[in-house]
């Protein structure tokens, strides 16, 4: 029986290392390229400036006792859903957050995160003034009368059914502590835009007539994304855009998500650099 010297030993070792070595990194290189494969349509749409981030939300009435500032249960919702739509694309720059009163002019030339309508984020007032100005048709809110706003479309308003819904429910007797068991629709918006402050970085507007739709929108970036890029140039899927979301909540859940229409916005003109 021929016996093996141990230099040919060494070889078969080697070749069996190596070859154990080049199969996970086979396999490594194979799940990087996948991982790309599956992040490149959320990354067009996510297609911030390679600066920071800061979410953007609407000043609550204070609670003494409290040491940070105070934000409401839909439009922490909102920012956590959208935190795990940064996750899944490896978001590389810090994160941070700025309720409306201690907003910069430094902060306004970030990558910006604005959550709710203008009725109660003073700095969505002001992007939404700066857009119209620039003649931008993104969608828009606009008050109709009392605590009700509505989004106007260009040639029409739209209404949120919740209003209705929770009148009738009162009118049911139903005790305002269970009307978060029930079943309600509003609308909302994701708008992505330019920074009008530096044409350099993105801002992304979540927002709803009511909190359940603000929800919705930072939950539409997480899971049903797609159906915004689906509605987007097949030659340009990291344009801007404004979309317009219907959607159902019913016992403390998102129901339903349907994006009903999405506009393709412009660059704008005479940003900031």
């Amino acid at each position: 029986m021929p016996t093996i010297e141990w230099r040919d030993l060494v070889l078969l070792l080697t070749g069996f290392v190596l070859s154990i070595v080049g199969a996970l990194l086979g396999a490594y290189l194979q799940r990087r390229l996948d991982r790309i494969h599956e992040q490149r349509p959320l990354n067009q749409l996510l297609n911030f400036g390679s600066d920071a981030l800061l979410f953007i939300f609407p000043h609550r009435e204070e609670i003494s006792e409290a040491i940070l500032p105070r934000t409401s249960t839909e439009d922490f919702l909102s920012m956590n859903n959208f935190i795990s739509a940064l996750i899944s694309i490896d978001w590389p720059h810090p994160i941070g957050v700025r309720d409306t009163r201690h907003v910069s002019a430094d902060d306004k030339r970030r990558n910006l995160v604005v959550i709710c309508s203008p009725k109660s984020n003073t700095f969505a007032n002001e992007l939404q003034a700066e857009l119209v100005e620039r003649g931008v048709q993104a969608f828009e809110f606009a008050q109709k009368s009392g605590p009700q706003w509505v989004i106007d479309i260009g040639d029409g308003k739209l209404e949120s059914k919740s209003f209705s819904q929770e009148k009738e429910y009162l009118g049911q007797n139903i005790p305002r502590s269970q009307l978060s068991e029930r079943m309600f629709e509003d609308l909302a918006i994701v708008t992505k835009i330019q920074n009008p402050w530096n044409s350099r970085n993105k801002i992304i507007w979540l927002a709803g007539i009511r909190g359940i739709g603000t929800w919705a929108a930072g939950e539409c970036m997480k899971k049903h994304w797609q159906q915004i890029y689906d509605a987007l140039p097949e030659r340009n899927k990291e344009c801007d855009f404004s979309a317009l979301l219907r959607v159902q909540y019913s016992n403390c859940d998102i129901t339903r998500i349907e994006v009903r229409q999405v506009r393709v916005l412009p660059q704008l003109q005479g940003s900031v650099a």
